[in-house]
């Protein structure tokens, strides 16, 4: 086939459809109907579970009492009695009568249950209070006992070191549970199940719960208590309040959290010897001994509070206990589990039937307290690791490449000799297209002609080139309707009289060795299957503002290093159209320019290495383009770009893991098809992941990983600057370029691919040219101009 063959075929694909474009909107529908339905079924889903999930076990399916607040039951409810244990009671008072004396009995106020007769000294003491809190416990058995209980657990290592230490002495204890700690370690809390220890609820988070909500606080038990039936088989129907105090003050002030407690059926459990081991860990010079020990000469039963997780230096604890048990066995103590020595509680750990809403909290709980820290690391670590394999790899090959070619003895323009055309699409160029003829005339390559073809400009386009060509008889123009990039560019081929095409955009200018330096490649080919040569477009008005500088570096370390080690390989993806050198028997065997997909240069790279064609890079056939200077013009280019590369690849995706197709199939394409989906799929749970690692850990992880990314990048594009004989302080932008990349190629993907779903025509967006360069360009426009002008 001809090249005006492959022009007229070319053109006639002008009604072809284009790669995802669904004009009837019937695709768009689909989806749509089915992400409603999703969403319906979700919604309903969570109306069904949400209630259940929800729901109290310890009321064990009685309905929820109506609430009480402390402004109902009193602001300074007197604390009346003794023991480890806590609860809300009503005062009902009978008068006295004949031959009886007055009495106040307790009530439940949740249940209506009598809980007995206030002691006349603590009914003294509540006076006419219709409400107060008691402090209860121990049975009348229990004698000299201890109880130890583990506050803000499960920790690793600290609670396995302390298992070890209760198991080898014998001792069951008791420990009060973080529910986001359980959801992390659920082997060391089956383990404590499984070892006799008795475990209780401490919250999902251990908040100040006590001035949360009523439903912040429902949440936070239910979902801790569910959470450890799924894990243990057992129920879990006693509670410590986290920050409790000793003093009436404090339980006071907190009672609404025992009020909202004690109506969901849960038990509060409290202390009689506070250990303070949390201040004393927290101190890093201190030593065990500086943790007290309870007064074992007062034959007292003892409900001791210490900690096995939440601060530094929790092995002291492990320490203490170990100083602990030997002392309190001496003094005639022997240690039991709360519910052991608690009548209210002794069925607090009883067996129970797992239910899926108990297995259902227990995946929410690991989803959003285990799972986002995992995930994000995993997420990091495999981005790190992909950037630093893909990144490192690249950079290794496109050394060893640079190295080779700078032992080549290239031939110089007269020796080439071989007929090369220019061909230029131009649409509304009236600003640049003058400049950019005159770079190209003052080649020192003797080109035969420069073709322009005007795609129906509607500025002085055509009145520019005109005047070049008063200059220079070799300025050919062409005018046509406008048809688009790919139908002039195929025009112009077609019309060119050389063997060899060089293609370039209407707003760049060349250096004077820019032809002979991509010809070179052809003249040194012995094979006959050279399609292509890249060259290297730089930013032409990089200084402008921080958006140009950023596309700068863009450019260095996608063409310096990414395409580098792709042309090593034999596996460039893209051949630029602002700068390439084409062989015109390549051009036409692969049918022209494709006007199917929005990246023609991409699509017809593609092609070449379908039809088996060679195509590879010149790092000194320099070019410099204007790039866009607002972000509006910057999002319009690159989603076309992205869109069209999508395309290109999707219509060439027989070439993935084509067992013809080497690096190219196996590596280059794979690594874009990876690059898509990857973050399409996993970008909004890294998005939430990170917010919630960020959340609860602090934003040292995330910090961590952004530093290590931009370590990697400073090092590849140092390598990318050295290779393109740049300037270093295009590193000073990688920070910045990290902070953009990521959002701008996330909204790039998703916009892609909403459009290709929505099959949409997707539109050139073409952005006005201003014309501007800075002082590195324009030098070298001066240069060419000069010489031109010699």
């Amino acid at each position: 086939m001809s090249a005006a063959d492959a022009a007229v075929q070319a053109v006639a694909t002008s009604t072809a459809t284009s790669i995802f474009l669904d004009p009837s909107g019937r695709r768009w529908r689909v989806l749509r109907r089915c992400a409603l339905t999703l969403a319906l079924l979700l919604v309903v889903g969570i109306a069904i579970a949400l209630p259940r999930m929800y729901a109290s076990p310890s009321l064990e399916g009685r309905p929820t009492p109506i609430q009480l607040s402390k402004a109902e039951t009193g602001l300074r409810a007197p604390i009346v009695g003794e023991g480890p244990m806590e609860r809300a009671v009503k005062l009902v008072r009978s008068p006295a009568s004949a031959g009886h004396p007055a009495t106040t009995r307790k009530v439940e106020p949740f249940t209506g249950a009598d809980l007995g007769v206030l002691a006349p000294k603590d009914a003294a003491h509540a006076g006419d209070a219709p409400y107060a809190i008691e402090h209860y416990g121990y049975s009348a058995a229990a004698h000299k006992t201890i109880a130890l209980t583990f506050d803000d657990g499960p920790s690793s290592p600290v609670t396995p070191q302390l298992l070890d230490v209760l198991g080898r002495a014998k001792v069951p204890a008791t420990f009060f549970l973080v529910g986001q700690n359980v959801a992390a370690h659920p082997d060391v809390v089956a383990r404590l199940s499984r070892e006799g220890h008795a475990v209780g609820v401490h919250t999902m988070t251990h908040p100040d719960i006590a001035h949360l909500p009523d439903w912040e606080e429902q949440a936070e038990l239910v979902a801790t208590e569910r959470t450890l039936r799924a894990i243990t088989g057992r129920a879990a129907t006693f509670w410590r309040m986290p920050y409790d105090g000793e003093d009436a003050e404090f339980q006071q002030d907190t009672s609404d959290g025992l009020l909202r407690a004690q109506r969901l059926g849960y038990t509060i459990a409290s202390y009689d010897f506070d250990t303070k081991d949390w201040e004393h860990d927290a101190n890093p010079t201190g030593k065990v001994t500086d943790i007290p020990l309870p007064d074992l000469r007062s034959g007292k039963n003892i409900t001791m509070l210490l900690h096995d997780a939440g601060g530094p230096n929790r092995e002291r604890t492990v320490e203490y206990v170990k100083r602990l048990i030997p002392v309190a066995r001496a003094a005639g103590y022997t240690f039991q589990t709360m519910p052991q020595v608690q009548p209210s509680i002794r069925e607090s750990n009883a067996p129970i039937e797992v239910t899926v809403w108990d297995k259902a909290v227990h995946a929410g709980a690991y989803a959003t307290y285990v799972l986002p820290n995992k995930l994000v690391e995993w997420l990091f670590a495999l981005a790190l690791f992909t950037v630093a394999v893909l990144g490192l790899g690249n950079v290794a090959l496109a050394a060893w490449r640079h190295r080779k070619r700078s032992r080549i003895d290239w031939p110089t323009a007269e020796q080439i000799g071989l007929p090369v055309s220019v061909v230029l699409a131009a649409y509304n160029e009236e600003p640049v297209i003058a400049r950019t003829l005159r770079s190209i005339l003052a080649s020192d390559y003797p080109v035969l002609e420069v073709v322009v073809v005007d795609d129906g400009s509607s500025d002085a386009t055509a009145a520019q080139v005109r005047a070049v060509m008063a200059e220079d008889p070799r300025v050919v123009l062409l005018r046509q309707p406008n048809a688009g990039k790919a139908h002039a560019l195929n025009n112009g081929v077609a019309s060119a009289r050389g063997d060899y095409v060089v293609t370039l955009d209407a707003d760049t200018i060349m250096t004077p060795t820019t032809i002979t330096n991509l010809m070179r490649h052809f003249a040194l080919d012995t094979s006959g299957r050279l399609g292509a040569v890249a060259g290297v477009v730089r930013v032409g008005n990089r200084t402008t503002n921080l958006l140009t500088r950023w596309q700068a570096l863009e450019y260095l370390t996608q063409i310096g290093i990414e395409r580098s080690a792709q042309d090593q390989l034999g596996a460039i993806s893209i051949i630029p159209g602002a700068c390439a050198a084409w062989s015109k028997a390549a051009i036409s065997a692969a049918g022209g320019y494709s006007n199917i997909t929005l990246a023609e240069d991409c699509d017809l790279a593609l092609m070449m290495h379908q039809l088996g064609w060679r195509v590879t890079q010149d790092d000194e056939a320099l070019a410099y383009t204007e790039a866009p200077e607002t972000v509006d013009d910057l999002i319009a280019q690159r989603t076309r770009w992205t869109f069209g590369t999508l395309q290109a690849i999707y219509k060439h995706r027989n070439l993935i893991f084509s067992r013809h197709a080497g690096a190219l199939g196996w590596y280059v394409l794979p690594s874009y098809v990876f690059s898509v989906l990857f973050p399409i799929v996993f970008l909004p749970f890294t998005f939430v992941m990170a917010c919630l690692a960020y959340q609860q850990q602090g934003p040292g992880v995330l910090v961590t990983f952004f530093l290590l990314f931009v370590a990697l990048h400073v090092l590849i594009a140092a390598v990318g600057v050295k290779l393109m004989g740049e300037g270093f302080h295009h590193l000073l932008m990688v920070p910045i370029y990290r902070l953009v990349f990521e959002p701008l190629r996330a909204y790039l993907l998703y916009t892609s691919v909403w459009l290709a779903f929505k099959g949409v025509r997707m539109g050139w967006n073409k952005f006005a040219r201003t014309g501007s360069l800075d002082t590195s360009a324009a030098s070298t426009l001066d240069k060419t101009l000069a010489g031109s002008k010699s």
